[in-house]
């Protein structure tokens, strides 16, 4: 409780209001990261039931889009645990081997194609924030496959992400269960 003694180490008001500061967090990323999941599997399952036979660019581009955007979205809702000092570090580590995943040459492809999503009319003004490049990664007419979406040298592969994006749903929710038994273990 806030203001008890600890006969050891005296009022013990500092340790409270930083675990409840810690659990707000938590309470905050909860229900955005069971969203967030819930919102990326759909578009895995919009992207992995669209027929090849069927591909049209648009139709497959627009389901892409949709996916590579929501796995992004899942990244940045469980770098939220990072936030959570407790397991800070846990979570970092889990976001950077997810991060892993996309590298190529230094850049992370997974950002690059997000941000010419994001943000594709900086990019195609030429005045891009990433290291893509209007003229060697924004082609609007490259055809575009359920399986792979690819800009240039920037490539994602939907198993590989998909697979990426289940090792960090099973470490956040481990680095998830570690708060709450140290919360539960503090009170």
């Amino acid at each position: 409780m806030p203001g008890t003694l600890s006969r050891e180490r005296g009022p013990d008001v500092n340790e409270f209001s930083d675990w409840e500061s810690q659990a707000t967090i938590w309470a905050y990323y909860k229900p955005r990261q069971t969203h967030a999941w819930n919102m990326l599997v759909l578009s895995h399952r919009a992207l992995e039931e669209f027929l090849e036979s069927d591909e049209t660019a648009f139709e497959a581009e627009y389901l892409w889009e949709n996916f590579i955007i929501r796995l992004w979205l899942y990244r940045a809702t469980i770098l939220t645990l990072t936030k959570i000092n407790v397991v800070k570090s846990d979570a970092e580590a889990l976001v950077l081997k997810f991060d892993s995943r996309f590298q190529t040459d230094g850049f992370n492809d997974l950002k690059a194609i997000r941000d010419m999503i994001e943000h594709f009319d900086d990019y195609a003004a030429g005045k891009g924030r990433g290291p893509a490049t209007r003229d060697g990664e924004l082609d609007p007419w490259r055809a575009v496959s359920r399986d792979r979406f690819e800009r240039g040298r920037f490539v994602v592969e939907r198993t590989v992400a998909y697979d990426a994006a289940i090792h960090l749903r099973t470490g956040a929710k481990t680095v998830s269960d570690a708060f709450i038994a140290q919360y539960n273990a503090a009170h």
